[in-house]
């Protein structure tokens, strides 16, 4: 126990020079960002480090997991999760005939990597001034956690015929949520249902997904709601075009800006294919990147080729949620 009067403990960090820190900043910074934000409360020394030193967040938005080099601005997988069609493979060129030639999946990514980086790199300080100021205002999206729509809305009911009322009609106050979980190979899940946020954020993930596809038998679990998950996929825009201010006007605008969400899931048959078209903008004075708000959301029939547009009449934007069991996302 503390005794008064007694010399504090010693503190071997203290005696660190910034050059250290920095680097053990930058380490921590590239495993978790959030942490950063407790390291700065331990001393002023390390308040001021986090807040000035370019480095640490130069890490950290060229960091592989939680950095810039870790969106996808194109489609990286099949709408399944399986690999993806010939079509929309982006093929390379070889050096010396220039023909073009496949890639495998790991030549995709390194690629999509570099030419991250590279965008990143170029961008400060044009488009930001700093490192930390893109990676705090650049559109992104976060894997630890998910985005929830929360939609309520007032339909009219029956009257009775056997009972009077007052007012006239009685209505009906319907709630129910959409759920969506990004993932960093490129998979995404999809959820529309009336269970509550603590029913299923717990259980959106990927094997319960499977476990519960197409087998009714498992519906006394409580991860029911994953019954109804559809598999899908997501993607960035490429675009640098800055997006617009209002978020009002996010679904009048044409062409594609940059924090443009793309997300294609399967539909309620095997030919019919669903696709969001959302806009990541930002809620609160400090937060970042933690508001989904609609563009757009489509139905495309595989056999007729023809699109079908969904009315937004109701649906709201989504909210990110950290999820502690997530940890840092898959």
């Amino acid at each position: 126990p503390h005794v008064e009067h007694t010399p504090p403990p010693p503190c071997p960090i203290a005696a660190l020079p910034d050059e250290l820190l920095v680097h053990i900043l930058s380490d921590l910074a590239a495993a978790d960002p959030g942490a950063l934000a407790a390291a700065a409360l331990v001393c002023r020394r390390l308040a001021y480090l986090v807040a000035t030193e370019q480095r640490v967040w130069r890490r950290v938005a060229l960091a592989p997991d939680v950095g810039f080099p870790g969106m996808h601005y194109r489609f990286a997988r099949a709408v399944d999760w399986g690999e993806l069609p010939p079509e929309e493979e982006y093929p390379g060129h070889d050096e010396d005939s220039g023909a073009p030639v496949p890639l495998s999946a790991r030549e995709r990514a390194r690629r999509r990597r570099q030419e991250s980086i590279r965008i990143a790199v170029a961008l400060v300080p044009d488009a930001y001034p700093s490192w930390k100021d893109m990676f705090r205002a650049r559109p992104r999206v976060r894997f630890n956690g998910c985005y929830i729509s929360t939609v309520n809305y007032v339909r009219s009911g029956q009257m009775s015929t056997n009972q009077a009322t007052w007012g006239g009609a009685p209505i009906h106050i319907v709630t129910y949520y959409r759920y969506l979980r990004l993932f960093r190979d490129g998979a995404a899940i999809s959820l529309l249902s009336t269970a509550p946020p603590p029913d299923v954020v717990p259980h959106l993930t990927r094997d319960l997904l499977h476990l519960h596809r197409d087998r009714e038998h498992h519906a006394h679990l409580a991860s029911a709601p994953m019954r109804r998950a559809l598999r899908g996929r997501w993607r960035l825009s490429p675009s640098l075009r800055p997006p617009p201010r209002d978020v009002r006007s996010a679904a009048d605008t044409e062409g594609e800006h940059e924090g443009d969400l793309f997300v294609e899931t399967e539909g309620v048959g095997d030919k019919y294919t669903y696709r969001m078209d959302l806009a990541l903008r930002s809620a609160g004075r400090a937060a970042r990147n933690n508001k989904v708000v609609w563009r757009g959301f489509y139905s495309y029939n595989k056999l007729t080729d023809d699109w079908a547009v969904f009315e937004l009449k109701n649906d709201k934007p989504f909210y990110f949620s950290r999820v502690r069991s997530y940890g840092m996302g898959e």
